[in-house]
C-alpha cells in the first residue's frame, strides 16, 4: 500500500510540473484561504475625452482651429470630474498597492492666444488638473494614495476658434505611478524614449516615456514601471518596445511592467516582443469576462452625451511580471467595463477598462 501511495504521489508531482511556462498559459486559482494580503496592482487609461485623429490627419494648417476646438469641446463635454469620481471607487473597492494611470492630461488656456501670429507665451491658466481632480475624488472615497512618480510626455500648445475670438489650448500628457500610503517608495525615476512620432504637418513629436519606483510591499521590493505606447504607428510602437525591454534588461529587481501597450493580446508584435523577453502576463483566462480593455466606440454630441454603440474589443492594457517566481495564485479583473459601472448621465468612467491583478506570492 505504501508503494502505491509514494508512485501516486510521483505522478501528481510530475503532472504539476508539466505545465505550461506562461502565466497565461495556465489556470493559477486562488487558494481557499491566505493569511497574508495578495500584492495587488492596478492599469488604468483615463481617457483624455476625445480623439486626436482628425488633429493629428490635418492635410493643411488652416484646419487646425477648427479641429482643435472640437477636441477641446469634445474633452469638456466627457467631464472628467464625474468620470474620476466613478474610477476613485474602483480604486477604493479593490485598493490595489500601486496603480499605473496614462493620459493623465493638463489642459491650459490662454485668452487671447498668441499662437496663430507666432507668438510663443505659454498658457497658463488651468482649465482641467486630472491628477489634481483624481486624488481629490480618492481623498473623498477615504483612501490615501501618494503621487510616486510621473513623466512629462507630449506637452503642445495651439490654436482654437471660439465664439469671443482666438483661444490657445495647451496640452500636457503624463503618465503617473500612484502608490497606497502605507507601501515604501524609492528611487523614482521618468524618462521618454528616442524613438517617438513626428507628425510633420504639424511640426509635432508626439513624445511617449515610461516611469518607475521601487516599492516594497510585505518585505518584498518590486521595480514598478508603467508606460503608455504609441498609438496611432506600429514601427514607432514597436521601437519603444524595443527600449523599454533594453532598458529593464538588467534589472534583478522584481519587475511589475503596467500599461496601455496598445498592442493586442494573444498575438500583437509588441506582446510576443515581451513575451519572448521573459514577461509574463497576468491575465487569467478563467476570469469573468474576456479581459478586452479597449475600446468603448462613443460618439460625442454637442449637447454632450457620450453615446457608446460598440463594446470593447481588444486587450491592450495590461499587467506582465519578470524576475518573479510563478506566483501560488493570480486573480485578475476588469474594471469600470460593467452596465453598472456608467455613470448617471451615461458616460462611461473612461474608453478604456482598468485591470487589476491581486497576485499571491510564496
Amino acid at each position: 500500500m505504501r508503494k502505491i501511495n509514494i508512485v501516486l504521489l510521483l505522478f501528481a508531482l510530475l503532472f504539476v510540473m508539466s505545465g505550461c511556462e506562461r502565466i497565461t498559459d495556465t489556470i493559477i486559482s486562488p487558494p481557499e484561504t491566505s493569511d497574508t494580503e495578495p500584492l495587488t496592482v492596478m492599469t488604468y487609461n483615463v481617457y483624455l475625452g476625445a480623439s486626436a485623429v482628425d488633429l493629428l490627419s490635418v492635410e493643411s494648417l488652416l484646419q487646425v482651429p477648427e479641429e482643435v476646438a472640437k477636441m477641446y469641446n469634445n474633452v469638456i463635454a466627457s467631464d472628467f470630474p464625474s468620470r474620476a469620481a466613478a474610477i476613485a471607487k474602483s480604486i477604493k473597492t479593490y485598493q490595489p498597492h500601486l496603480i499605473g494611470l496614462q493620459e493623465i492630461s493638463l489642459i491650459r488656456s490662454q485668452s487671447p492666444g498668441d499662437r496663430i501670429a507666432g507668438g510663443t507665451v505659454l498658457a497658463e491658466e488651468v482649465v482641467l488638473d486630472f491628477l489634481q481632480i483624481l486624488m481629490d475624488a480618492l481623498q473623498a472615497e477615504g483612501v490615501s494614495y501618494d503621487i510616486a512618480s510621473q513623466v512629462e510626455n507630449i506637452d503642445s500648445e495651439m490654436p482654437m476658434f471660439t465664439d469671443t475670438g482666438i483661444v490657445d489650448v495647451r496640452l500636457t500628457d503624463y503618465d503617473v505611478i500612484l502608490a497606497r500610503s502605507d507601501v515604501e517608495i524609492s528611487r523614482p525615476m521618468s524618462a521618454n524614449y528616442e524613438n517617438s512620432l513626428t507628425i510633420e504637418m504639424l511640426g509635432l513629436e508626439v513624445k511617449r516615456g515610461y516611469t518607475a519606483i521601487d516599492a516594497t510591499v510585505a518585505g518584498v521590493t518590486y521595480r514598478v514601471v508603467n508606460t503608455h505606447l504609441e498609438a496611432f504607428v506600429e514601427e514607432a510602437r514597436l521601437a519603444q518596445t524595443h527600449e523599454l525591454v533594453d532598458i529593464l534588461s538588467n534589472e534583478t529587481l522584481p519587475i511589475i511592467l503596467l500599461g496601455d501597450f496598445n498592442t493586442p493580446a494573444p498575438d500583437g508584435p509588441g506582446y510576443q516582443v515581451l513575451l519572448s523577453a521573459g514577461y509574463m502576463d497576468t491575465w487569467q483566462m478563467d476570469s469573468e469576462g474576456s479581459g478586452n480593455t479597449c475600446c468603448q466606440n462613443g460618439e460625442i454630441f454637442s449637447e454632450g452625451d457620450l453615446k457608446n454603440v460598440g463594446e470593447l474589443s481588444e486587450r491592450i492594457d495590461q499587467i506582465f511580471l519578470r524576475n518573479i517566481e510563478r506566483p501560488t495564485a493570480i486573480v485578475t479583473h476588469t474594471v469600470g467595463d460593467k452596465p453598472t459601472d456608467r455613470l448617471p448621465s451615461g458616460l462611461w468612467p473612461s474608453d478604456h477598462a482598468g485591470v487589476v491583478a491581486q497576485i499571491t506570492l510564496d
